[in-house]
């Protein structure tokens, strides 16, 4: 069962909690961004993906529509998918 939001962000409250005294916190955002990032790399191998999921998952990741990034982000779901 994939972990919900609330039980990732408990975990890296715990990293960085856990880490203190010893060496520099863990970074949150930056444990965040990795998990999207993975999640939209998963997306593109994934064949039965569609591009409605896939546009939700770069929205959510921060990606507007207009940006370098978005267009860059559909060209390699289109280029791994084909056009619908």
């Amino acid at each position: 069962m994939p972990k919900t939001e609330e039980q990732h962000e408990i975990e890296d409250v715990i990293a960085e909690e856990t880490s203190r005294g010893t060496r520099h916190p863990v970074k949150a955002i930056t444990r965040g961004r990795r998990r999207k990032i993975k999640q939209l790399a998963d997306m593109l191998a994934d064949q039965a993906c569609d591009e409605r999921a896939f546009l939700a998952a770069i929205r959510g990741y921060g990606l507007q529509e207009g940006t370098d990034g978005f267009y860059q982000a559909m060209k390699l779901w289109r280029t791994r998918h084909g056009k619908t």
